[in-house]
């Protein structure tokens, strides 16, 4: 989660998968075939740490920004936007969908006590 200027960001955290990419492979074999570590150790450093990282922020999320509508009544504008794609990621429609339920359901209940 981040603060943002008129709300959150809410970012999916990346799924630990021990998968290896093509060219990780390909680097910790260059790597063990240069004597600077085993194939084994090489992988998985790859797989448990480097992986992770590499795409932590980049699984996406939902910005959610809160607008004070300029009516009589004060009015509140909740709007949500896809953010943090990266490229070739594919979008969590399922999550998204479970979030705004959630949201639109805490929303409701917040217009009935402040009415």
């Amino acid at each position: 989660m981040r603060d943002t200027a008129t709300g959150v960001a809410l970012f999916f955290d990346p799924k630990p998968t021990g998968y290896v990419s093509a060219r990780e492979e390909k680097d910790a074999k260059d790597s063990a075939s240069d004597g600077s570590g085993s194939k084994s150790s090489g992988s998985s450093s790859k797989s448990s740490g480097g992986g992770g990282k590499s795409k932590a922020g980049r699984e996406g999320g939902l910005e959610v920004a809160v607008d004070q509508a300029p009516t009589p009544a004060n009015e509140v504008r909740v709007r949500v936007k896809r953010t943090g794609y990266a490229d070739g990621v594919s979008v969590k429609e399922k999550s998204e969908e479970v979030i705004l339920r959630r949201l639109k359901d805490d929303l409701s209940r917040w217009a009935k006590i402040r009415a």
